[in-house]
């Protein structure tokens, strides 16, 4: 879910950047409430979206035999799966 495939990672950091900035500046509220806030814009919200809308996902790729598994005595590395 948050992974480089994920779209929304990146903006949603810088608006939770800006969120936070904001809840610094304009408001008179607790760091807590403040890192509640970058939490939940970096966390929650770019897997809503990517649920939500669809996103790319890295576990699509994986359906795909590497090259390293066509190659090879066709034992496929198994450690790379976990």
């Amino acid at each position: 879910m948050l992974s480089p495939g994920n779209p929304y990672v990146l903006p949603s950091v810088l608006v939770a950047a800006g969120a936070y900035l904001a809840a610094t500046l304009l408001t008179d509220a607790s760091l807590l409430v403040r890192i509640g806030i970058l939490a939940l814009f970096v966390g929650v919200v770019p897997i809503a979206l990517n649920r939500l809308l669809g996103g790319g996902s890295t576990d699509d790729r994986r359906d795909e035999p590497t090259e390293e598994a066509e190659q090879g005595d066709g034992v496929a590395d198994e450690s790379r799966e976990a």
